[in-house]
């Protein structure tokens, strides 16, 4: 696996000029350019199904209360499931309440009553709060699956990605840097689909079996 260190020692192959070793004056802003690419990655690899969905945690309802704050770093849900509060394991996976029809942007909202109480069974988000439906009667977990941002790149830390992510990673970090210097800023968006495209279309491809069979409900 890839390091903080060795991305930085990457930099350098690209940019003669710099100096990221321990110690030496370029560390920090180097560090820097590294964390805003990865951001720059994530915010393309999110908008990519079924990718990078290894993220799994919880969030729990309060009595009487419709919202839960979104969790923090999630940037990509992927389902929400209702655990048993005896075995921990889900019992149901919450309906999604959204926009209604393909053309017409509503305002969706989750309809329920102050006398209607319950485990939640459905849901909306607008990416601050879930709002449950019916009205939590107490405190239940709720599973999320879906992908968080990586924890910010450091010199001595591992590399969160596969290996593969590390050059695009440090190719747009040394373009960063660079318009720093002397480079235009126009062309850097461009810049990030060309080195991030490949990557990302790679790791949307993993799983080249047959198609699945159509599940009717």
């Amino acid at each position: 696996m890839a390091t903080g260190q060795s991305m930085l020692d990457t930099m350098e192959v690209m940019d003669r000029g710099l100096q990221l070793q321990s110690g030496e004056t370029g560390v920090t802003l180097a560090l820097r350019a590294l964390n805003a690419s990865q951001d720059h990655f994530e915010s393309m690899m999110a908008l990519q199904p079924n990718v990078m969905g290894s993220s799994v945690g919880t969030v729990t309802t309060s009595a009487d209360t419709e919202a839960t704050a979104f969790p923090a770093g999630l940037i990509r849900l992927d389902r929400l499931q209702f655990l048993d509060p005896d075995t921990s394991r889900p019992l149901w996976d919450l309906e999604r309440v959204g926009p209604v029809g393909d053309y017409y942007e509503s305002s969706p909202s989750v309809q329920f009553d102050s006398t209607t109480t319950g485990r939640p069974v459905r849901y909306y988000t607008n990416g601050s709060n879930f709002y449950w439906d019916p009205l939590p009667d107490g405190t239940h977990t709720i599973r999320y699956y879906g992908m968080k941002v990586a924890d910010d790149i450091t010199a001595g830390g591992t590399f969160a990605y596969p290996d593969m992510v590390m050059i695009p990673i440090v190719t747009f970090a040394v373009k960063l840097l660079r318009v720093g210097k002397d480079d235009e800023a126009g062309p850097i968006t461009d810049v990030g689909m060309q080195v991030f495209g490949p990557v990302i279309q790679t790791m949307a491809r993993f799983n080249r079996d047959r198609p699945p069979g159509y599940d009717y409900r």
